[in-house]
């Protein structure tokens, strides 16, 4: 009869973390941007002079576990064009979201950038950052090597912060002086 009585205790307390667990798991907060991010620029730089500043500052690893792909490297539908500069950059392994929060901490996020570069002039070009995707981890644990294989993942609209944080590391391997500092939700 005893142990009956501890057995239902243990299956009580079980089912009581088991829902407190899953009601968690699914709750997460989003921080607003005041003003969104640009998510484009135009750099006093040639194309070529853009092209080695993305190489030397995104494709060295500075930005955290992203990984640096060119045309010639990766096969996807936006490579085939006739445009030889646009470039792939995506995580490998997880970054902590911006804007996405659980209990105070920020949530696992995965993206995918592809940076589009146009001659404007000689001495002008244009970079684009467009999103192709980008998920938060809302519940379960990493598995993989790269440890963002989570067993639930959330498509989430982009922020920009990524997007400006990677037209700001090009322009600081530029030197460009004149770009406004990125935006960040407020504390």
């Amino acid at each position: 009869m005893m142990k009956k009585t501890k057995i239902k205790r243990i299956f009580i307390a079980l089912s009581v973390l088991l829902a407190l667990s899953l009601a968690i798991r699914g709750c997460y907060s989003k921080k607003k941007l005041d003003t969104p991010n640009l998510t484009s620029y135009i750099f006093n730089a040639n194309i070529e002079q853009v092209k080695k500043s993305i190489i030397d500052g995104l494709g060295d690893h500075q930005m955290k576990c992203m990984v640096l792909y060119s045309k010639e490297d990766y096969e996807n539908d936006i490579f085939n064009t006739d445009i030889r500069y646009d470039a792939l950059l995506i995580s490998h392994c997880n970054i902590e979201s911006k804007i996405y929060f659980r209990s105070g901490k920020p949530l696992p996020y995965w993206v995918e950038f592809h940076i589009h570069l146009d001659s404007i002039s000689e001495s002008k070009t244009k970079v684009e950052v467009f999103t192709l995707s980008s998920e938060i981890c809302t519940g379960g644990i990493p598995f993989g090597d790269t440890g963002h294989g989570y067993s639930r993942m959330k498509k989430v609209p982009p922020s920009t912060i990524e997007e400006y944080e990677i037209l700001l590391t090009i322009g600081k391997y530029l030197g460009e002086k004149n770009m406004p500092p990125c935006n960040y939700p407020k504390k």
